[in-house]
Parts: structure tokens; sequence; C-alpha cells
């Protein structure tokens, strides 16, 4: 089952480094990334703590207002940058009322921050290699982070689908790998 990426005048061309303007954000992120690896524990609830908030002080100082670029259709990702030898990821999305997500997994670490807007956000627990329920809804309806810790090897950690209940919203996402390589479910 191909992954819905909502990807939408946004290109993701092989290895990009860091977007123009971001680097101080990318490499901090990266710092925090580094010192965790080269602990004992590797990324753990310590680490997710520490990039949860990072990411959060800086979503209040900086505004997410270059990412004005929405669909009707589809969410559209952003990427700010990406590691080529870790993979870590940082990818802002901007949304529209009804954009939503597939149900879908992800690497071992994903972090989600909203920024703005409200959200809807479900998560399920896999029942079958394809075949996920819903356990818990959640609406977000102010700015706040969480993150998520799996199993390194899979990419069906914390099975989820998001949808935009604002007019418009921003999130900002890390991800441990690819977020595209994320495990698709139909919901059951």
């Amino acid at each position: 089952m191909k992954h819905d990426t909502g990807i939408v005048g946004s290109s993701f061309p092989g290895q990009i480094t860091i977007r123009e303007g971001y680097s101080e954000f990318f490499n901090g992120l990266m710092d925090i990334v580094r010192d965790a690896s080269a602990g004992r524990n590797g990324v753990d609830g310590q680490t997710g703590e520490s990039l949860r908030s990072y990411v959060m002080d800086w979503l209040g100082k900086y505004p997410l207002q270059d990412f004005n670029e929405y669909s009707d259709t589809k969410y559209i990702r952003s990427y700010i940058g990406r590691c080529p030898e870790t993979h870590w990821e940082a990818i802002v999305m901007s949304w529209k009322r009804g954009n939503t997500t597939t149900i879908h997994g992800h690497p071992q670490f994903a972090a989600y921050n909203f920024a703005d807007g409200v959200f809807r956000l479900e998560i399920f627990e896999k029942v079958s290699e394809t075949g996920a329920r819903k356990i818990k809804t959640v609406e977000i309806d102010r700015p706040g982070g969480f993150f998520a810790l799996g199993d390194s090897e899979g990419f069906d950690n914390h099975i989820h689908r998001i949808t935009c209940l604002s007019d418009t919203g921003h999130s900002l996402h890390v991800y441990s790998d690819d977020a595209l390589k994320g495990r698709v479910y139909e919901e059951v």
C-alpha cells in the first residue's frame, strides 16, 4: 500500500541538508541527537524531552510564517533539514481545514510539535499486518509537542492519523529516519 505523502509543491530531491535560514535550528537538533548517541542509552525518553523542549522553545520565538502555502486536498510538507549520515529529519507541515493523513506509523523516534491551529489526533493499535483499531482521540487546540519511541527496526511506531480542524495550521515534526517509510494501515 502506498503512503499518501501529502507532498504538494515541495520536493525532497535526494539528500537535502538544511533549508536556507534554518541551519542554526537544525544543527541544534542534531547536537541533541549526537549527545544522545554518544551516551550509553542512545535515544530515550530524556532525549525526547530535550528535543521537544528545544523545538517548542524555538517555535515560541519563530512562528512558521515562511510556510504559508496551503492546498485544499493535502497538507504540504516542507523539509527543514535532513542529516545524510543519520537520516534524522525535520519537516514543517502546513495544513488547511480537512487536510488529513493516512493511518500510519513512523521510525523509532517521532515527534509532533503543533505550532498553531486546531488538530484531531487519532491514535491506533496494530491488530494485523495491515489493520489498526482506534484506541484514543485527542483534540489539540494550543501549541504543544509530544514524542513517541518505538522499535529501532520497524516503521510502525505510534500509529496515528492527524486531521486539521481549523482554517489553517502548522506543525513541526522530527523523525529518526525517513518518515515516508512509515507503514500504512486500514482502520478496522
